[in-house]
């Protein structure tokens, strides 16, 4: 009796299989991947400016409009969804495989052993940055804890990218893109250069705190790698910028 199987090309690939991805063929592609990965990077910055303007104009003490405020929030989550649409369309270009599949089992204990990894990290990393700089926490987080001083307007705007935006733009964008359009069977180059990319992204004054965020880009990466879920890493990266809610409630008036 003749069987009927299922063309493979049909088949939508699993976490542990070889992804459907579309390879460097030459130069020139790997041109086209760097001059979108620098856009890639550039959306990351471009949603931040409307809370710029919102920082100028009130230490300038003429942001006294409520209408203009809200006006330059909706600008802000606006460009967001924009540019998380345009990482989408970006992504893929190099793949076939679906950004956004049903979590398996495993998929929250990646989750779970993600962020107890990333906090380890950062317990070892810490107090080396600490000894270097002479600072508690990196010029990343002291930045934003600046901000959070400038009163609520921009705490709802900080809370918002930090807790929402950005876990999902920059997984599309260092995950998502990354690892898509630079990626080789051999995991460590695409995790390594995942990491260290993210860490350059971030504000820091010394190699030490940049180290902070390679680490924490590359356990990000490993998780990327093994699930092929983005939406696991948005919410191992949810989990880990989630303290951030409790720091602004201090600063809440």
């Amino acid at each position: 009796m003749a069987s009927y199987q299922v063309p493979i090309e049909n088949k939508l690939p699993m976490p542990h299989q070889e992804p459907l991805r579309k390879r460097i063929k030459s130069p020139k592609d790997i041109a086209e991947r760097l001059l979108f990965l620098i856009i890639a990077i550039v959306l990351i910055y471009v949603p931040q400016v409307p809370m710029s303007v919102v920082l100028v104009l009130k230490k300038r003490g003429t942001l006294a409009s409520t209408p203009l405020y809200i006006a330059l929030f909706a600008l802000m989550i606006a460009l967001y969804i924009g540019a998380v649409w345009l990482m989408r369309f970006l992504i893929h270009r190099y793949t076939d495989q679906p950004l956004v599949r049903r979590w398996e089992k495993r998929d929250a204990l990646y989750v779970v052993l993600g962020y107890l990894a990333m906090f380890g990290a950062k317990l070892i990393l810490l107090p080396f940055y600490t000894s270097i700089s002479g600072e508690q926490l990196t010029k990343n987080d002291a930045v934003i804890r600046g901000m959070l001083k400038d009163g609520n307007q921009i705490i709802f705007m900080i809370v918002f990218m930090t807790v929402i935006a950005a876990p999902i733009l920059e997984e599309m964008v260092f995950r998502g893109y990354v690892m898509t359009a630079f990626y080789t069977r051999n995991p460590i180059w695409p995790i390594l250069i995942s990491g260290v990319l993210f860490g350059l992204v971030h504000q820091n004054n010394n190699i030490a705190g940049t180290l902070i965020y390679v680490a924490l880009g590359a356990i990000l990466a490993y998780v990327y790698r093994r699930t092929g879920n983005i939406t696991v890493n948005i919410g191992l990266h949810f989990l880990n910028n989630a303290p951030m809610i409790f720091m602004a409630l201090q600063f809440i008036k």
